[in-house]
Parts: structure tokens; C-alpha cells; sequence
């Protein structure tokens, strides 16, 4: 899958949409990438404070991991598991999300998310499992 092909699919997911989740920067040949997702206080627990809420950052990591995978396989990849771990909570800032293909296999894909600010700063590491085989296989493909 090239760049403008996952910036398309990035830009057309309505959860994506939801949470205004751009795609910062691309390396299509190694399955990185970089989100990013700009502060919004409707992503905070409470408005005052600023902190986010720790679904947003669990979905950016969700995100991240299955674009990473997408981009080698070319096609979707569902999430089939998740972990996220919360190093620290952000507040008030934009967060950007890097993700890399660790491994993509006919079914099976992992892939590993930092999730920092601009500066640097490491709010959350996350890995996941992503299922990699074609949802539309052809039809007897053996014959």
C-alpha cells in the first residue's frame, strides 16, 4: 500500500474521522508510521484538567498498530488483540502516535506503538495483533 492509499483509507474510517487523526509521516517499505491526533478537550476525562482519557490513548495505539500492518499487507487488518501500557498522562497537548510492523505473516501481524508528544515525552507503549489474511480472497485459488 503506498502513502496517498493510506492517507485515503485514514481519511474515510468514520472513527478516524471522529477523533481527527491525521497521518504525520510514512515509510511504506518498513511499516512505520507516525499518527498524529491533535488536543481536543472532548478527548479529556474532565475539561478542566485536560488530561486524556485513557480510550483515546488506547485507540491511537489501536490505530497506529493496524495502519502499520495495512501497510504491508495492502488491505485492512483487524485488531485481534490489544495491551497498552500508561507511562504517564497527558494533558493538553497533541499526541502523535509511532507505530512499526514488527511481524506480518499470512494471519497473524504485530506491531509495536509508542505513543509521546512533540517534544519527545512517553505517555504509553502499546503492542498489538492484527489479523492479516485477504477479507476477500479469490475462489478456489488452487484450481
Amino acid at each position: 500500500m503506498n502513502v496517498e492509499d493510506l492517507r485515503t483509507l485514514i481519511a474515510k474510517a468514520e472513527f478516524h474521522k471522529f477523533l481527527k487523526v491525521e497521518l504525520a509521516s510514512c515509510d511504506a517499505d518498513r511499516g512505520r508510521l507516525t499518527l498524529k491526533l491533535p488536543f481536543d478537550s472532548a478527548y479529556t476525562i474532565f475539561a478542566d484538567a485536560g488530561t486524556y482519557h485513557g480510550g483515546i490513548v488506547a485507540s491511537l495505539v489501536d490505530i497506529a498498530g493496524a495502519m502499520a500492518c495495512t501497510l504491508i499487507k495492502g488491505h485492512a487488518t483487524p485488531t485481534a488483540n490489544l495491551r497498552v501500557d500508561y507511562l504517564k498522562t497527558p494533558a493538553r497537548t497533541d499526541l502523535y502516535a509511532d507505530g512499526v510492523a514488527q511481524r506480518v505473516g499470512r494471519s497473524i501481524g504485530v506491531a509495536d506503538v509508542e505513543v509521546r508528544d512533540a517534544d519527545g515525552t512517553i505517555f504509553a507503549l502499546g503492542r498489538g495483533t492484527f489479523v492479516t489474511t485477504d477479507p476477500n480472497p479469490p475462489l478456489f485459488a488452487d484450481r
